[in-house]
């Protein structure tokens, strides 16, 4: 009996000593996963702040694509519109092109009468010019013939 007491002891001793190093263990895990929970409560805390700057970055990039859309239509109208506007522009530019080739061609009409009229002109003068220089001749002789018939005639 004895030795049931002693073993009882023994078993006594060793079972305070294994609760306590069990206690302390226990403390320990147990201060190791508040430290965990903690940590893990801040991941998850940023985890969702994340989740809602994620959120809010898509928001404001759907709205920037939606305001991209509307800024293509806009263009693309704005570009429609200066096209028209060109076209027109250039329809108009045409038809000034149209009038200028035409008053250059009834300038040229001009120039070429104007060509003829000077050497008609020119043809003129030379004729008036001989002329005259007949005239000079044929009113000298008059005036000589004059001459004559006023000597024959005293």
């Amino acid at each position: 009996m004895e030795w049931e007491k002693i073993a009882e002891k023994l078993r006594d001793m060793i079972m305070g000593e294994i609760k306590e190093e069990f206690k302390e263990f226990r403390a320990s895990v147990t201060g190791e996963l508040s430290g965990f929970r903690i940590a893990l409560e801040a991941l998850i805390a940023r985890q969702n702040s994340m989740e809602n700057e994620i959120k809010e970055l898509r928001k404001a990039i759907d709205e920037t694509n939606k305001r991209i859309d509307e800024l293509r239509i806009e263009l693309k109208t704005e570009i429609m519109k200066n096209t028209e506007r060109i076209d027109e522009t250039n329809k108009r530019i045409d038809e000034t092109n149209k009038r200028i080739d035409d008053t250059n061609k009834r300038i040229d009409d001009t120039n070429q009468r104007i060509d003829e009229l000077y050497l008609i002109s020119s043809h003129i003068r030379t004729d008036l010019n001989k002329a005259l220089s007949e005239k000079k001749v044929i009113d000298d002789m008059l005036t000589r013939i004059q001459r004559l018939e006023e000597k024959v005639a005293i």
